[in-house]
């Protein structure tokens, strides 16, 4: 075993102890502000201690406080501050060592032959070696390994500097002859004139290929994550040899990169992984970077998908299709990814494959296998290469493209969109070069999904281990989590999938292995088991029958006929579909890495081409598809185009859903449910989750399908690989409350069990030690911004806009009114949110109606019109592509005004926006200054209860708690608890966080300013109050009359020099 082996996997305690603190600075001089706020400055220390002492942070800067600077100075602060310290500490010991040495030379030869005769056995050095300290040892040994990656950078730039000078001296000869290869923009004009859907693909090429299932042994590489190539062991085992192929990695027994040894791999450098939601908020990030001093010298590099960093135009049209909702084609990712991968496929003749794909050769960088610039310097060829070869070989080319596109990379910093322009400049691949250069950044920005989806990850191979991770925005973390590993199957999907396997066994059986078809009829008979359950769930007891009630409604016939949801633990699943006899690892195995899913995808579509061409022939204009339990196809007649779904393999859903399965039993939940068919939104092959477009259809009448879920319970064990091998996990954000969910549900096992007792058993963040925990408050002076809960309406109404009074009619009205009252001191524009599109639609519907006055005359004007008097409406669109063309709307009318103008009566004053909590306009949007001088919150957005996975998950969380409290000394003696439970907590909370999100949207740097209106009674409770974050909560009023609401209002927009002018 290495030195270097022993230290990381035995002495790794003793490193951590020998690690000297760094002192934290008392200036950041990388700020690029003379002046930081004091909040920036404790912000910046804070995270700098937090680093350098291995924790885990929460920290929280409300948005325009410049949290976004203050985490880079921070961070990359402590980076810099940690090299300088360790190569300081390095020459210290080195010179330290020199003496150390020099005294033992000068005790001569009587000492040393003293202490052999002392111990014949014992060589020399190996007493030697024993005097100097175990904390020098390893502090050399850090040292030493530093300076040899070093080294070895040095000589991998050696050759490239050489390969550089060969390639122009080759590149001068070639100018006085004849090149002896094809050019990049010949294929490049050649492929764009072909047509890439003139003929379908051969019959042969849907063959799956020959397939050994020793394949499946650790260490053959092949799949996605070595992580699932075991069979069914306890967790524990499962760890441990996890940890016996990580050691084999680090040893060179599974080679890793393109036949590349390890000494000849470049180093991977100490990093920073900075993650978000989406490409914008990266750029944003990477915007910021740019304005420190760390932006001249810092070497970094942001990941992204193939629709982002995809330059092959070819593929690109493969993979676009046209929307009547956008002017440009919509990119489907999922297609994007197919033609890419079937491009690189072996036997895939040249004029099909990217001509911007260069994939590192076996020379690329070695010196061991001879490759380019080894042996004498001198030399003008390549040692591996003949003189005939050279002018044949396209090697080199290949090789130096990519060294082209990473130095150009590290050259300066630069976003996705960039990284796309500098690829398609250098004729290379940007989404493949991106990884090639990972190894040598020190900053690497990413979305979440890179970063959090283990098997994406190690395909990425991102190294994690000593590393800092900081995830920003990360209040939706859970929910991430929770959506990134729980998987949804129609019942649809699996007898499609049952029939594209019939299908294909019957073309092929005669052509295909017998390991092959072993493995397709293994999954015929899992997907025969899973639809043989759903079946009997289909035909088990309806709601109604359980709860014979009288059905009214066609609402209620709807849900009374349909069967009882049903959640089970996964092996009761298991036991039950009769699966459990079943090696669900080597089917898993199988579909990972034979790529018989995207075989029979493919089949399936080119099937359905050539019929279609068939009967475009006969003057028709049919969709055709292979419909569940038919072997055969058949037409539909419509005068609607096909909608452009997903494209991704059903049998790579089938897969998902299987690997579920592999959880932990207690960890997740399978619901077998019905679920509502999916609207008419075409797939956009986004990264990132988006909120789902709601149908207008009532509910009564849209169809119901039955599916499988695996529904994630736990993140805890998902999150935690990544917080035990990373140096430091910081999740950060502008509303980071409450803070006690993430404690609870991503750190259970940080949480110190002496420190709790039975009544504070809810999460603190005193009860786990090593979690650092920062909020400060916003840079904004207190006087500019008025928070007010209102509790009655303008007639007296009280707001408490629970489910059972918000949809009455005097409640609707009532809100109204009060909106009507909001709008007419509240200068340029307010912005409403609304707890779901359906209520939403529901109020603005019914403002439409002239009401009744308690006098009982009939208003003049609706509720809208009134409204509508008073400022411009807008109203955000379910369609996400509509929501930008709203918002530039929005932001028009109301800078189309002079600020502080004197309104003209009658005439609308500025502009209303009504959005929904989670929508579009609720997270991501900057209504700053004058876009948003107020937000009103009207209800409280809690998710549907009456949902059997929020069931399922308030359970187990209880189920939890109560072990918690079982663990406790003295419980026994506790009667009832008077505090709420983890369920109920885990409910408001998501209540909570969704309101943070939305009425943060107005105040975005030091001198804006708005009011914040919470119209529910329920937010003047002292819990909820305690959710808010500190910045708003702190200063909240509770009006229990209307008359205040309005008073306090104009005082506050009198004092900023607008004078408001109510209009009756």
């Amino acid at each position: 075993m290495h030195t270097w082996d022993l230290f990381k996997e035995d002495n790794l305690e003793k490193y951590r102890e020998s690690e000297e603190p760094l002192p934290t600075p008392n200036s950041f001089p990388a700020f690029p502000y003379a002046t930081p706020y004091a909040i920036q400055v404790e912000f910046m220390q804070q995270l700098f201690e937090c680093i350098d002492q291995r924790k885990v942070g929460i920290f929280e800067s409300p948005t325009g406080t410049g949290k976004s600077l203050s985490m880079i100075c921070g961070a990359v602060g402590w980076l810099m501050e940690r090299e300088r310290a360790e190569k300081e500490g390095a020459e210290k010991d080195r010179e330290g060592d020199a003496e150390k040495k020099w005294s033992h030379a000068k005790e001569g030869d009587n000492s040393t032959a003293v202490k052999s005769s002392a111990n014949d056995d014992t060589p020399d050095w190996v007493q030697q070696h024993r005097e100097v300290s175990d904390a020098a040892i390893e502090r050399q040994e850090r040292e030493a390994r530093r300076m040899e990656l070093e080294a070895r950078v040095k000589r991998i730039r050696d050759r490239e500097k050489k390969m550089r000078e060969n390639m122009s001296r080759r590149m001068k000869r070639q100018a006085t002859g004849t090149s002896g290869f094809i050019s990049m923009a010949g294929q490049t004009k050649k492929k764009k004139d072909q047509d890439p859907d003139k003929e379908d693909m051969d019959d042969s090429a849907f063959l799956v290929d020959e397939y050994d299932s020793d394949d499946n042994k650790r260490g053959n590489g092949k799949g996605k994550s070595g992580a699932n190539d075991y069979s069914n062991v306890s967790k524990e085992v499962l760890e441990l040899l996890k940890s016996f192929d990580a050691r084999e990695a680090e040893h060179g027994q599974k080679r890793t990169g393109f036949g590349l040894d390890d000494e000849d791999q470049e180093p991977d450098v100490l990093k920073i992984y900075y993650c978000s939601r989406t490409h914008s908020q990266l750029s944003q990030f990477i915007d910021e970077l740019r304005k420190t001093s760390y932006g001249d010298h810092l070497h970094v590099i942001s990941l992204g998908s193939r629709k982002s960093l995809c330059i092959n135009e070819r593929f690109r049209k493969l993979a676009s299709f046209k929307s009547n909702k956008t002017a440009e084609p919509i990119v489907n990712v999922n297609k994007l990814n197919d033609a890419c991968l079937d491009a690189q496929k072996s036997g895939t003749p040249t004029d099909q494959r990217c001509e911007f794909l260069h994939m590192p050769t076996m020379s690329f960088g070695s010196k061991a296998r001879g490759g380019i610039g080894a042996g004498n310097d001198d030399d003008d060829e390549p040692s591996s290469l003949s003189k005939n070869e050279w002018w044949k070989s396209d090697v080199i080319d290949s090789d130096e493209k990519l060294l082209d596109f990473r130095d150009n990379t590290l050259a300066r910093i630069r976003d996705i969109e960039e990284l796309a322009e500098l690829g398609t400049e250098l004729e290379t691949c940007p989404y493949y070069g991106s990884r090639q250069t990972v190894r040598h950044c020190q900053l690497v920005t990413l979305p979440y999904n890179l970063l959090l989806h283990a098997s994406t990850r190690e395909s990425l191979k991102l190294v994690i281990k000593n590393n800092i991770l900081l995830l920003d925005e990360a209040h939706n973390l859970i929910n991430s989590l929770l959506q990134m590993h729980s998987v949804t199957l129609s019942l649809q999907q699996i007898q499609l999938s049952q029939e594209q396997l019939r299908v294909y066994l019957g073309r092929y059986e005669k052509r295909l292995s017998a390991t092959n078809e072993s493995y397709i009829r293994v999954l015929l008979r899992i997907l025969k088991c899973l639809e043989g359950f759903v079946e009997k769930w289909k035909a088990g007891p309806s709601q109604s029958q359980q709860t014979q009630a009288p059905v009214s409604t066609p609402q209620q016939s709807n849900r009374a006929t349909r069967p009882v949801d049903r959640v089970m633990k996964v092996n009761e699943f298991l036991h039950d579909a009769g699966m459990d006899h079943i090696n669900l690892f080597k089917a898993h195995a199988y579909l990972d890495t034979s790529g018989v899913a995207r075989k029979l995808q493919g089949l399936h579509e080119s099937l359905q081409r050539k019929e279609a061409k068939r009967l475009a022939k006969e003057d028709e204009k049919p969709i055709v598809k292979i419909h569940p339990g038919r072997a055969g196809f058949s037409k539909i007649n419509t005068q609607q185009p096909p909608r452009q779904g997903t494209t991704t393999p059903i049998l790579l859903t089938v897969d998902a859903f299987l690997m579920s399965l592999l959880n932990a039993d207690n960890d997740g939940r399978v619901i077998m449910t019905m679920e509502e068919e999916a609207s008419g939104a075409g797939d956009d092959g986004e990264d990132t989750v988006q909120p789902s477009s709601a149908t207008t259809e009532p509910a009564s009448l849209r169809s119901r399908n039955p599916v499988l879920k695996f529904m994630l319970l736990n993140p805890a064990n998902v999150f935690k690989p990544l917080v035990d091998e990373a140096r430091s996990v910081v999740l950060a954000g502008g509303t980071m409350e409450p803070v006690s969910d993430l404690l609870s549900h991503l750190f259970p096992y940080l949480k110190d069990s002496s420190a709790v007792s039975c009544d504070t058993v809810q999460s603190t963040v005193a009860s786990y030690p090593k979690i650092q925990r920062f909020s400060c408050g916003h840079v904004i002076p207190k006087e500019n911004l008025l928070t007010l809960v209102m509790e009655k309406t303008p007639t007296g109404g009280s707001l408490e806009l629970n489910f059972a009074n918000r949809t009455l009619s005097q409640v609707m009205d009532g809100v109204g009114q009060s909106l009507v009252n909001l709008l007419g001191v509240i200068p340029d524009g307010v912005v409403v949110f609304f707890v779901s599109y359906s209520y939403m639609a529901q109020v603005l519907a019914r403002w439409q109606i002239k009401v009744t006055t308690s006098s009982g005359t009939v208003a003049a004007n609706t509720i809208m019109e009134r409204i509508q008097s008073r400022k411009r409406v807008f109203v955000e669109p379910r369609e996400a592509t509509e929501a930008d063309r709203v918002l530039k709307e929005y932001q028009d009318c109301i800078l189309a005004r002079p600020e502080h103008e004197t309104p003209t009566p009658g005439s609308p004053r500025g502009a209303v926006l009504f959005s929904v909590v989670g929508g579009k306009m609720s997270e991501g949007i900057n209504f700053s200054d004058r876009l948003g001088r107020g937000v009103v919150m009207v209800g409280m957005p809690f998710p549907n209860k009456g949902s059997a996975e929020l069931q399922e998950r308030m359970r187990y969380m209880d189920q939890v708690q109560q072990q918690e409290l079982q663990q406790l000394q003295g419980y026994s003696s506790i009667s009832a608890p008077s505090r709420m439970t983890a369920g109920n907590e885990y409910y408001e909370n998501l209540c909570m966080r969704a309101v943070n999100q939305s009425i943060g949207r107005a105040i975005r740097h030091q001198n804006d300013y708005a009011v914040i209106v919470l119209m529910d009674k329920r937010y003047g409770v002292p819990r909820i109050q305690k959710k808010l974050p500190g910045w708003i909560g702190s200063s909240v009023e509770i009006c229990e009359q209307f008359g205040p609401v309005i008073g306090k209002i104009s005082g506050f927009f009198r004092k900023k020099s607008v004078v408001p002018t109510r209009m009756s």
